[in-house]
């Protein structure tokens, strides 16, 4: 699945989906998924998710769009199920989940730039999405909505007992080899199992696109990213200046304080 986050593989009547890293990465949106899914006439869908989350809404997107294709759906948690990739996997008319994996539900995040008003109106976007996901978790599991709520607020990390607990998952499947140790990069999140961080941290330098990405996110334009990380590679070659250099840690401080600011 090289620089795609989802894969549809089809057989006669049935079909079976990965989406295997952040949702929208790699430029490709939820309407891309949408017309590949809508293209499959499979009777039944066996979803697969590894996914830290991704774009809010486009995995509203992706969600709405399981729900409403014919097939019959099954989520198979294999690594993590985080953030909106947790909505996707409440698709399913049943939920398994591997022994060694993980389910995630947290507050919707955003970037906003502007005024006072613009801040608000952000601010009451991020309600309203929090109020659709609390609904569709709150169905899908038979907890009340205020119990959810809280959950969601507290960013409550799920192993599979856990997760069956609460009926986000109705079944638990066999442990799945190296599936909690997944590739991504959580440390954006506050609560992380000790166990899950261990193994799904970098030990190696990120790469070129996960830190244009994390200057984006602070809310540079994309000209701006790339020329921080022009600026971060010639640090991490020893190519700079001891004032860049400062310059760049400088950089990597504010952003990193902007976006705990938004958790």
């Amino acid at each position: 699945m090289k620089n795609k986050w989802y894969e549809i593989r089809a057989k006669d009547e049935s079909a079976t989906i990965y989406i295997y890293d952040e949702i929208s990465s790699w430029g490709i949106t939820a309407s891309q998924f949408v017309k590949d899914l809508n293209a499959t006439k499979a009777k039944t869908i066996s979803l697969r998710i590894n996914s830290p989350g991704g774009n809010v809404f486009d995995g509203m997107a992706i969600y709405n769009a399981l729900k409403n294709h014919p097939a019959k759906v099954t989520s198979e948690v294999d690594g993590i199920a985080a953030s909106i990739a947790s909505i996707i996997a409440m698709a399913g008319e049943e939920i398994r989940i591997a022994e060694n994996a993980f389910f995630m539900i947290h507050n919707a995040w955003a970037f906003a730039i502007g005024s006072s008003s613009d801040m608000s109106k952000m601010a009451e976007t991020l309600d309203k999405i929090d109020t659709q996901m609390e609904k569709i978790y709150a169905k899908r599991t038979g907890l009340e909505q205020d119990k959810v709520r809280q959950m969601m607020a507290d960013e409550t990390w799920m192993n599979a007992d856990e997760a069956k607990e609460f009926g986000f998952a109705d079944s638990i499947g066999d442990e799945i080899a190296a599936a909690a140790c997944s590739a991504f990069d959580l440390t954006k999140f506050r609560n992380v199992p000790g166990n899950l961080n261990a193994g799904g941290g970098r030990a190696e330098p990120a790469t070129e696109r996960e830190l244009e990405k994390f200057y984006r996110d602070g809310g540079m334009s994309r000209e701006m990213a790339i020329a921080a990380v022009a600026k971060a590679r010639r640090v991490y070659q020893r190519d700079a200046d001891e004032a860049e250099a400062k310059e760049v840690q400088k950089m990597f401080r504010s952003l990193t304080d902007k976006i705990k600011e938004m958790r």
